[in-house]
């Protein structure tokens, strides 16, 4: 069966989700859940995601130049997806939704208390697309809560994010350590 390469990206699944927080012009606290995201580079660490430009994230980071990917688990995923809807501009998003913030270290806006990791962004180019637009943005820091490292090596086992298939469709991650031969 050919595939309309429209939908092609279908078949680049599962694809991360995490919820990328702003702060708009009110102050007020955006979150989106996002699955198009990719690292691009380590040296410096540049990350690429991308974004609807009508939209009030692409807004706020071209007003603020900055933003954080938190890295959220699944049995958090309904609070996650009540993101995606539409809120009155200097609302609290992640309160409504019955997540947590504070503080980042180097950004205004905030990290989710109940992510597994955080990512500090700083705006660096973009690149329009018919529908989309492509925000590379450096890694100014990044932390993970303590109990997932193990010998200095983040263990991914005790991560359990959120992996989107295609419309409501989500996959039940289990780790697989690899055994060299």
């Amino acid at each position: 069966m050919r595939i309309e390469p429209s939908k092609a990206y279908r078949l680049l699944s599962p694809r991360l989700v995490v919820l990328l927080t702003t702060v708009n012009s009110k102050h007020g606290i955006n979150a989106i859940p996002v699955d198009f995201i990719i690292p691009v580079d380590y040296s410096p660490p540049i990350l690429m995601v991308s974004l609807l430009p009508a939209g009030s994230t692409y807004k706020n980071i071209k007003s603020t130049g900055e933003f954080v990917i938190n890295l959220m688990e699944k049995r958090y995923l309904d609070a996650v997806m009540k993101c995606a809807a539409r809120y009155q501009e200097g609302i609290d998003k992640v309160q409504q939704v019955g997540l947590h913030h504070f503080s980042s270290q180097f950004v205004r806006p905030p990290r989710i208390k109940e992510a597994r990791g955080w990512l500090e962004c700083k705006f660096a180019d973009e690149k329009a697309f018919k529908n989309h637009v492509a925000i590379f943005a450096e890694i100014i820091a990044a932390e993970v809560p303590d109990d997932l490292v193990v010998d200095g090596e983040i263990d991914h086992s005790k991560i359990n994010p959120i992996l989107h298939i295609t419309k409501d469709y989500f996959l039940e991650l289990k780790a697989i350590k690899r055994r060299r031969a």
